[in-house]
Formats: structure tokens, C-alpha cells, sequence
């Protein structure tokens, strides 16, 4: 996997967990993001691509991109509590990444045209989340966005989006299994990229 990914025992997890409690869910690295990494470490994004990471949490999938492919990753999280983990994690991995404390609803079509690619880990979790994360998704691909990536353990709300993308945007949903550093299998809503 090429990544050092941070477990609650690090050092520098327990500091900052004694420091501070999150507001939102950017509490751990979740297992998603290892799926999401498995699925990219099969094929190459060019290098040096902006990605954006809505709902990046500690940003472990972003930080393989940096880190593997040059890749110019900003992190998006409603939770400002999360950056400090996102810092040590691009540290420990030798890259950097940006960090931008907002909702992924005011993300403006400006924006949107100068990425390469939209991702995102574990985000749909509520009901009302698949409305906005549909309409941004539609918004990206509008503005350019080559690839959009989400992945799910295979929550109601992801299906919902995914049923919706499938239908609308011409996306695919892929089961993706791992065994290490878990036995998981996740889904991943993948719209373009690989032709």
C-alpha cells in the first residue's frame, strides 16, 4: 500500500485526542479509505492532479495521492478538529496536503473546474446528505471533473446516491474486497476516469 496509516496508539494521536474532541465523525481512519486506496493503487491518475477530498476526516486516501502520484490534495471537513490528525498523517507519510474547514455544499463551480478528480470516504451516512452530495456530484461533472470516487461500507443513503448516479450520470458501483490490513469488502460509486 506504500502509506503509514495513523492508529490510535501513535504518540501523536493520544496528544491530540487528549487536546480536543471532534464535533463531527473525523475520529479515525476508516476502513473505506483502505478499499478506496486498493481500487487506485491498480491504476495511475497523472501526476501532479488536483484532487479534492470532501469529508476528508484524517485524510488517509488523499495522502496516498500526494504522496504516490504528486497529486495536489485539499482536504474538505466540516469538522475544523480533524486537521491537526490530517497534519501528522501527510507528516508521517512525507507530504503535504491542504486542509479547508467548510461543507462541501459551498464548494463553488470555480472550483470544481480545476480538478481532476472529486472523492470521498465513508460521507454518506444521513438521509439528507444524498441530495447535496447528488447535486455537487452533478455540478462537478458540469464543470469538468474527470472522476468522481465515493466509497461506502454499503450504507441506505450511499445506495440512494448510487442509484441516482447510475441512473443520471452513467456511474458504476464496484464491490471491492480486501484482506489486509482487514478483511473488508466496500463499495466504491465511480464515475469516469477509466475509459
Amino acid at each position: 500500500m506504500n502509506i503509514e496509516a495513523l492508529k490510535a496508539s501513535h504518540p501523536g494521536v493520544r496528544r491530540l485526542k487528549r487536546q480536543q474532541s471532534h464535533a463531527a465523525h473525523g475520529n479515525k481512519v476508516w476502513r473505506s479509505s483502505f478499499v478506496l486506496i486498493d481500487y487506485l493503487s491498480t491504476w495511475e491518475i497523472p501526476d501532479r492532479s488536483k484532487v479534492l477530498d470532501i469529508g476528508c476526516g484524517w485524510g488517509l486516501t488523499g495522502i496516498y495521492l500526494a504522496k504516490n502520484y504528486q497529486a495536489q490534495v485539499t482536504g474538505v471537513d466540516i469538522d475544523a478538529s480533524v486537521e491537526p490528525f490530517l497534519k501528522l498523517q501527510a507528516s508521517i507519510n512525507q507530504c503535504s496536503v491542504e486542509f479547508q474547514q467548510r461543507s462541501f455544499e459551498s464548494l463553488q463551480n470555480d472550483e470544481l473546474t480545476q480538478l481532476h478528480t472529486l472523492m470521498g470516504t465513508d460521507i454518506c451516512f444521513w438521509d439528507e446528505m444524498t441530495t447535496p452530495l447528488f447535486k455537487l456530484i452533478q455540478r462537478a461533472r458540469a464543470a469538468g471533473v474527470e472522476q468522481v470516487l465515493i466509497a461506502d461500507p454499503g450504507r441506505p443513503p450511499f445506495w440512494d446516491l448510487a442509484d441516482r448516479c447510475v441512473e443520471l450520470l452513467g456511474a458504476e458501483v464496484i464491490s471491492r474486497r480486501i484482506d489486509h490490513p482487514w478483511k473488508t469488502e466496500k463499495y466504491i460509486l465511480a464515475i469516469g476516469g477509466r475509459d
